[in-house]
């Protein structure tokens, strides 16, 4: 009987992660974000230590949008009904979500630019500011700054200037990269994706202003932090 319930709440937990990678677009981000760190971490040279790090990180991403499903699908469960503690509880869950993916990022950004060498397409004469600390400080700063200025314009009813929290850090690490690398392939590809996921938020309808002013903002301190630093 024990057998078959342990068996039963294996199952269960399977069906659990099925479901949440099924019918959750983030969580399948998340999974084929995994995939690629752990094939390139194979490719690298990386030490045992990081690697569990690496592992860690993932795992924190998953069990926090894991989390975060449980709790919209539990609330929706008991009504589908606007309610204030019910957006507060959905958003309190994907700030969780947003937090540890900030977090990994960090954390896979400090391991894999040492190995960034191996590649050895790189501008001639042409410095790199070294990756410390400080890229990781900039990071929170800017999270924090854009995170404050959204809940000013939201006290003064100016929702529509409410500085793009995603385009705001995405500026910041697009511009540091472009800063530190002297590999002009890093650096295309950056900019790639930074353009597309640029491109993507401009088409919507609404939200330019935030957009712009997030972009403003993350190139901004990433500019200044870095001639501060």
């Amino acid at each position: 009987m024990r057998k078959s319930s342990l068996w039963a709440s294996f199952r269960y937990a399977l069906e659990g992660l099925k479901y949440t990678l099924v019918t959750q677009q983030n969580m399948r981000i998340h999974f084929l974000a995994a995939l690629g760190v752990l094939l390139f971490s194979l490719w690298l040279p990386l030490t045992k230590v990081e690697i569990l790090i690496l592992f860690v990180c993932i795992l924190l991403v998953i069990v926090a949008e894991l989390i975060n499903t449980a709790v919209e699908t539990v609330i929706d469960l008991v009504t589908r009904d606007f309610h204030p503690l019910a957006k507060v509880a959905k958003d309190v869950a994907a700030g969780a979500v947003l937090l540890s993916a900030g977090m990994s990022v960090v954390v896979g950004l400090s391991i894999f630019y040492p190995y960034l060498d191996i590649l050895s397409l790189q501008f001639p004469e042409r410095t790199a500011h070294p990756l410390n600390i400080g890229l990781a400080a900039l990071i929170v700063f800017d999270f924090f700054l854009t995170l404050s200025l959204k809940g000013l314009f939201n006290r003064i009813d100016r929702p529509e200037w409410e500085p793009s929290i995603t385009m705001s850090l995405a500026s910041l690490i697009a511009v540091s990269l472009m800063m530190m690398t002297a590999n002009w392939l890093v650096m295309i590809l950056v900019l790639l994706l930074y353009f597309l996921l640029l491109g993507t938020r401009l088409r919507m309808k609404t939200g330019k202003p935030a957009v712009l002013l997030g972009v403003f903002l993350g190139v901004v301190v990433a500019v200044a932090g870095f001639f501060l630093m």
